[in-house]
């Protein structure tokens, strides 16, 4: 059986210093749930580069969340509840930021 050959840019990589940024304001938001600034400022730099590269949106929530499941500190949450809403609050604000560009 032959397949259509898939013609769809390939995957867009941000820089490292954005990622290492994201991770440490979301490993500080964990800490601080209450202190969203930090966060909100890396995300926006995500989501400029991210425009910048012509990401799109669900690729840039790809990122995120990979980044969000490996910190320790997500890891150590055992109700599933509070992760979960701290997470909502992450993906509202980094898809504001995306569309606010």
């Amino acid at each position: 059986m032959m397949m259509a050959h898939d013609s769809s840019p390939g995957p867009v990589a941000l820089e490292a210093e954005t990622l290492d940024a994201v991770r440490k304001a979301l490993i500080n938001y964990v800490d601080a749930p209450s202190q969203p600034t930090p966060l909100r400022d890396a995300l926006q730099r995500m989501a400029g580069e991210a425009r910048d590269k012509a990401m799109l949106p669900e690729q840039v929530l790809i990122v995120l969340k990979d980044i969000w499941y490996t910190l320790p500190g997500v890891q150590a949450i055992t109700d599933p509840n509070e992760q979960v809403k701290l997470l909502q609050r992450v993906v509202t604000i980094c898809i504001k930021e995306y569309y606010a560009g």
